[in-house]
């Protein structure tokens, strides 16, 4: 089987990275180890190469005047030709332009198609005017949440087929270190509103440590937080290599992801976070986390045994979860070490890759009850 990955953007120190684009290579990684597979993407300049087994193949972004980082021009015949090559297109975000005409050349050279939403998407995308998603095998959603949101839309703009694949972490690079730990509370992910970090830095204990690892985007709420921080013990790391990563959460007393649905400038997102691959990062180190109660969070915790589970907006309940772990560190260590567990029985990429390979093949995905039950209750 031939399988060609599209995604708008890529995992490289010189692109547009994230939680999504890291999803779409370690996902293409992973499926290498059951097929022939090709990532397709789009960077500064073309370039063609291996990384191990999987082929990547970067075409030269050519974006439309006043567009988006994502809303690259694919029309090429480079493009045509990888799709026509493979047996399998799955496309990576929705309402993009390498998505859309992804699906339609694969509709059109009799392929099989699937969509993954990670996030994101622009104005331009033609999926916004027309039901191109329609013409998709399937879409393979990455939590319950997501499949929630997408029942709500109309049949006609979405494919009839809707499965969960969910997301994995490579369990041999984020393990457990030396038992170690610090008494440093830790956040992972990009410094914007919907990611509440500003709460978290209002939660945290006069002396106590916070280390916020993260790119800023949004120049007026680092200010912010970097205003809520002021006399207290917070480090900001901007340039954490993968190897510092997984030294920072294996160090770490507990991760924080405090996402919200209104943000503290009165936004409102009703999907701030569609999976939370920090949270399973964290938990792959044994190291426990604390999420709030929001969007697909809830599905990667169960509350008092692997993390702890709090109100959105709320820093007080932060602060009461944070205490609870620096005065109960036996607690804290067994926490941590059903987190990796729960992450090694549920969560690693050959699990999500055999789930794609399943739905390939045109049969239902099955995924345990028990991996949603802490949303679905």
């Amino acid at each position: 089987m031939r399988v060609l990955h599209v995604a708008p953007t890529y995992f490289a120190d010189r692109s547009f990275i994230g939680g999504a684009e890291r999803y779409t290579l370690e996902l293409a990684r992973a499926t290498t180890a059951a097929a022939e597979v090709a990532l397709l993407s789009f960077g500064e300049r073309a370039e063609s190469h291996r990384d191990g087994a999987l082929r990547i193949e970067i075409l030269r972004r050519s974006r439309l005047p006043g567009a988006s980082r994502i809303a690259t021009n694919p029309l090429s015949l480079r493009f045509a030709r990888l799709v026509r090559w493979a047996d399998v297109v799955h496309c990576h975000q929705v309402h993009t332009l390498s998505t859309d005409l992804a699906v339609l050349l694969g509709r059109a050279f009799g392929k099989k198609v699937f969509v993954t939403d990670l996030g994101g998407g622009h104005r331009w995308a033609i999926s916004k005017a027309f039901p191109v998603l329609r013409q998709a095998d399937a879409l393979l959603l990455i939590s319950e949440y997501s499949c929630a949101l997408w029942r709500e839309i109309p049949g006609r703009r979405r494919p009839a087929t809707l499965e969960v694949i969910y997301g994995g972490v490579d369990t041999h690079r984020f393990s457990p270190g030396d038992g170690r730990k610090s008494d440093e509370t830790l956040f992972v992910g990009r410094l914007l509103p919907h990611k509440g970090v500003n709460y978290l830095v209002d939660a945290m204990p006069d002396d106590a440590p916070l280390r916020i690892v993260g790119r800023a985007y949004d120049d007026r709420f680092l200010a912010l937080v970097e205003s809520h921080a002021a006399g207290k013990p917070v480090i900001f790391e901007t340039s954490a290599t993968d190897d510092e990563l997984v030294t920072r959460y294996r160090a770490a007393l507990v991760t924080v992801l405090p996402s919200v649905y209104e943000s503290v400038d009165g936004v409102r997102s009703r999907q701030p976070e569609l999976l939370g691959l920090v949270v399973l990062e964290s938990m792959a180190c044994a190291t426990p986390v604390i999420v709030t109660d929001v969007a697909s969070l809830p599905e990667l915790v169960e509350d008092g045994v692997t993390g702890f589970i709090v109100p959105p907006n709320d820093a007080r309940a932060i602060r009461g979860r944070i205490e609870f772990l620096r005065t109960h560190p036996e607690r804290a260590a067994q926490m941590g070490r059903r987190a990796r567990q729960a992450v090694v029985d549920r969560f690693t990429w050959p699990a999500v890759v055999g789930r794609c390979l399943q739905a390939y093949a045109g049969g239902a995905v099955e995924v345990a009850a028990s991996e949603a039950r802490a949303w679905r209750s």
